[in-house]
């Protein structure tokens, strides 16, 4: 059940990560793009319980190379970093941890946004900015997510010092456009005083839909934020 429920997790940043660049860049290449995504999505679905599990196969390797051919095309070298992310997934999934392949594999697919905006169409500062908000937003909500769950070891202080070091990143997006502040309101509430852990294991879908609930607000101010930016400019 839990390797399910994080797929679903996955699809999910998948689509809004896809969403958002679209958002950014509605251009013909964006929607061409879609099946792309849907191969990024079959390989989540099959590959990550293995990654998770550290049971990495050759199919899975092959699944991840499959994935890597449209970019051979639509080439850009921010690629890289996204596919850094996963390649660090696999290789965590042989330490025996379950948290530290999780969190990168989350990561890995929010920084598919800069690349997919840059293939749209190119990229530019605010778009670079929109980056940064996304990307240590969605690491720190899968970090809110792992302290919260009673089976793991994770600490309040851990969660904190992680989104202060995220922030750091995030002033340079604030600097940019002011409005960056919005989707960043929020999450930092939240992570600084995330409360108690989870009592039980039967609260866990509970606190899954309230993370969709708190995910789709930042998307939508995100994406609110890019729309104002684009009726300014």
């Amino acid at each position: 059940m839990e390797s399910r429920r994080r797929n679903d997790a996955a699809y999910f940043m998948l689509l809004l990560t896809y969403a958002l660049a679209v958002v950014s860049r509605p251009t013909l290449v964006s929607i061409v793009f879609l099946p792309v995504m849907v191969m990024h999505g079959f390989t989540i679905d099959k590959v990550l319980p293995n990654v998770l599990s550290g049971r990495i196969g050759v199919k899975d390797l092959g699944l991840f190379v499959l994935n890597t051919v449209p970019y051979l095309y639509f080439f850009t070298p921010l690629i890289f970093i996204p596919a850094a992310a996963f390649l660090l997934s696999i290789l965590l999934s042989y330490a025996k941890s379950r948290i530290l392949p999780q969190l990168s594999g989350t990561l890995g697919i929010s920084l598919l946004y800069l690349p997919l905006v840059q293939v749209f169409g190119g990229a530019n500062e605010i778009d670079i900015g929109a980056y940064l908000v996304w990307a240590t937003y969605t690491l720190g909500e899968a970090i809110y997510v792992e302290y919260k769950l009673p089976f793991r070891r994770v600490i309040a202080n851990q969660l904190r010092v992680s989104w202060l070091a995220s922030l750091l990143l995030d002033v340079a997006s604030v600097a940019v456009y002011p409005l960056f502040i919005l989707p960043l309101i929020e999450p930092t509430i939240r992570f600084m005083m995330p409360g108690d852990k989870l009592k039980a294991a039967s609260q866990v879908k509970e606190l899954g839909k309230r993370g969709i609930k708190k995910t789709l607000l930042v998307f939508f101010l995100l994406v609110l934020t890019i729309i104002i930016r684009d009726v300014i400019s």
